[in-house]
């Protein structure tokens, strides 16, 4: 597995950034876990990892016990001593490595052999200049949707019910829905500008749910591998192994089923005219931008 070059899924919350882990993961050549920020998290205390700390017993369960802390990092359902003999021979030179070697765990535990890794997280958006840090060779797939499309699926999500502790919380109010989805959109796309295009690449959902098998394949084109037709199956493997956990199912259910255009465009019914007018007003330069304007 190449442990220099992951590739970052990253996007607004409810743009179909979890539908693109899906469908990468599904690929024979990539693996793709549940979110977990540790990368991010853990980076202040271990940034100076070397080579000899994996052979320091002490270090190694010290650093353990902080991943296993992490939100979400339960959903991996790795085995502690397994991934800490993992750590122990394979003696991780830095931090990177140290990373890239848990994503190796996960895919270990599927029983999967492959050549890249991957994560995605809508909290990477404020933590982009991080990520390249750490990874300077790594690639980042920026999706896009609709911003009226997401007020949409904000207030949805608000209004069913959740036991879970990792339930989100939308703003529902139109104007903070918009400027959060502006910020946010704006924020990727200028600093993923600054890269070359062979490590940043855009997709719109709306292209994506439309034209799925096109989309796809270009992105496996931009990652180096050949498109495969299972990872348009995603659903069904999703289905059979629970590649999204219980605890984010509840406001994850389209994951179960077939790409979908059901969702495109439902703004034009479900936000009224003066709804629109202050959603556009507020973001008209990013709807512009990827297309939602004229």
């Amino acid at each position: 597995m190449d442990a220099k070059r992951p590739i970052f899924i990253i996007g607004s919350p409810r743009s179909g950034t979890s539908l693109l882990r899906l469908i990468l993961t599904s690929h024979s050549q990539i693996v793709i876990p549940p979110e977990c920020g540790f990368i991010v998290w853990l980076y202040p205390k271990y940034h100076n990892w070397v080579v000899m700390n994996a052979s320091d017993e002490d270090l190694c369960d010290r650093f353990l016990v902080d991943l296993y802390a992490c939100k979400k990092f339960e959903t991996w359902a790795l085995d502690k001593l397994q991934l800490k003999g993992l750590i122990i021979s394979r003696q991780p030179s830095n931090y990177a490595t140290l990373c890239a070697l848990i994503y190796e765990a996960y895919a270990m535990s599927y029983s999967r052999s492959v050549k890249i890794w991957g994560d995605k997280n809508n909290y990477y958006i404020n933590h982009l200049p991080t990520l390249n840090e750490i990874y300077p060779d790594a690639k980042f797939l920026h999706i896009v949707r609709d911003g009226r499309d997401v007020a949409c699926s904000y207030r949805e999500v608000m209004k069913q019910k959740s036991t879970s502790p990792y339930a989100p919380k939308f703003p529902v109010d139109i104007e903070s829905i918009a400027s959060e989805w502006f910020t946010n959109v704006s924020k990727a796309d200028d600093y993923l500008s600054g890269l070359h295009r062979s490590r940043s690449w855009t997709v719109r959902y709306e292209d994506l749910v439309q034209q799925p098998k096109s989309i796809v394949s270009e992105i496996c084109v931009w990652a180096g591998l050949d498109y495969e037709p299972q990872m348009l199956e995603f659903h069904d493997r999703n289905k059979r192994e629970q590649l999204e956990p219980s605890l984010t199912m509840d406001w994850k259910k389209r994951t179960l089923d077939p790409i979908s255009v059901m969702t495109v465009g439902r703004f034009r019914v479900l936000l009224d005219a003066d709804e629109l007018q202050r959603f556009n007003q507020i973001a008209k330069d990013a709807l512009t931008k990827f297309g939602y304007m004229e």
